[in-house]
């Protein structure tokens, strides 16, 4: 019984986390960044993006670390041990190849946060700080931006996806 109740605790910490993790991003593309366009003080406008893109780094990755950890809880606790997965079977079958593409579209999203969290963020804020209106500080902006909604695009389809997989349809 215990172990069921952290298997049912699990899933909800998870579902919470990917609540926030995709809930952020949508609050970014669909309120933050379309009011911060109002916003004509250039330099003002980009120390709100680099105040705020700070904090939902810190939140996003906790949130990518409990679904990582609660991913993990959530199988083991379906009998999907190490044993299961390392067969070839399994990953041939419908839930198999469901949970594989899972687990690539979140290995997607992990190396699409780090380049984007890492290295094309900070590269673009340094350069909006320095020069605003600059054409580089534009381009890279540009790349943040579509970072950052393609990134938003597979973490819906990971949540299509994970439906898929609980609900014992393959994909």
């Amino acid at each position: 019984m215990a172990y069921h109740s952290l298997y049912v605790w699990s899933v909800v910490v998870h579902i919470l986390a990917a609540m926030m993790w995709v809930g952020g991003m949508l609050f970014l593309v669909l309120v933050l960044m379309p009011a911060l366009r109002l916003i004509e003080d250039d330099r003002l406008r980009a120390k709100l993006i680099r105040v705020t893109g700070m904090r939902f780094r810190l939140v996003g990755w906790a949130c990518l670390a409990v679904l990582l950890v609660t991913g993990y809880v959530n199988l083991a606790a379906r009998g999907l041990g190490g044993e299961i997965l390392a067969t070839p079977e399994f990953w041939a079958t419908g839930y198999g190849r469901t949970l594989g593409w899972k687990l690539l579209l979140f290995i997607a999203v992990l190396s699409l946060s780090a380049t984007h969290d890492f290295m094309i963020g900070p590269r673009a804020g340094a350069l909006q700080r320095r020069d605003p209106g600059g054409r580089e500080a534009q381009r890279m902006r540009f790349m943040a931006v579509w970072f950052g909604r393609f990134n938003l695009l597979l973490s819906l389809i990971i949540v299509i996806v994970g439906v898929l997989l609980v609900r014992g349809v393959p994909w």
